[in-house]
């Protein structure tokens, strides 16, 4: 018998899930592996605008938008308590 935590469902239903307290969330995990994806995507689309004009403007046009909405998705799922 483990410490839990039981979460409801915003749905109405009857059943609950629960989870070890000790298990870490997404968000969290996100957070920890931030620097490699930003290394990942930064290395991507670097690549991507050395293969030519039409590389470049997709790489110039979707990393910010790349970067932004990940950081976006942590706030999120941080609100939603996942």
């Amino acid at each position: 018998m483990g410490i839990t935590r039981v979460v409801n469902s915003k749905a109405g239903s009857n059943r609950s899930a629960s989870f070890s307290v000790f298990a870490p969330r997404i968000w969290k995990i996100m957070i920890a592996a931030a620097y490699p994806f930003l290394l990942l995507a930064t290395n991507y689309f670097e690549a991507l605008e050395r293969t030519g004009s039409m590389g470049a403007f997709i790489a110039d046009t979707l990393m910010p938008v790349t970067l932004i909405c990940y950081v976006a998705l942590i706030f999120v799922l941080k609100k939603r308590a996942i």
